[in-house]
């Protein structure tokens, strides 16, 4: 139950942040954007959150691992995720009519910002897992 809560926090943080920024750029992206743009926006947006959902999968896999699985889990993971990413956006760019510069540029700017609460979250796990001495890459040998 400990760690559905904790799971449950993570995926608030991304609803929060995701809502803030929302209501923060909701306005200027009305007024100053075409269809096009905010759909393109949006589809960045699923994109970058579909990413950050499985990535806490895999770090959440990541900890019940040896030391070797827990850093190909998490680097491997993120190489993998990111090449993904990338197929995505080449696949969207070249067959639809989504506007290139608004579609990475909300990749790259909801990537960041789910990555940062991702590796927040990764912190938290590892620092709780050491204060409970729970944690099988701080006690392999």
């Amino acid at each position: 139950m400990d760690s559905k809560f904790k799971d449950s926090t993570f995926f608030k943080y991304l609803a929060y942040s995701s809502l803030l920024v929302i209501v923060l750029a909701s306005y200027p992206v009305y007024k100053y954007f075409s269809t096009v743009q905010i759909n393109s926006i949006i589809a960045g947006y699923f994109i970058s959150l579909l990413n950050a959902f499985i990535g806490f999968k895999l770090n959440t896999m990541a900890f019940s691992r040896s030391t070797k699985s827990f850093m190909v889990l998490v680097f491997g993971g993120m190489g993998i995720r990111l090449i993904i990413v990338i197929l995505l956006l080449v696949l969207l760019i070249y067959f639809t009519s989504l506007d290139s510069l608004s579609l990475v540029g909300s990749v790259f700017f909801f990537y960041t910002l789910f990555i940062s609460i991702e590796i927040y979250f990764l912190h938290r796990k590892q620092l709780q897992a050491k204060n409970h001495k729970t944690d099988p890459v701080l006690t392999e040998k």
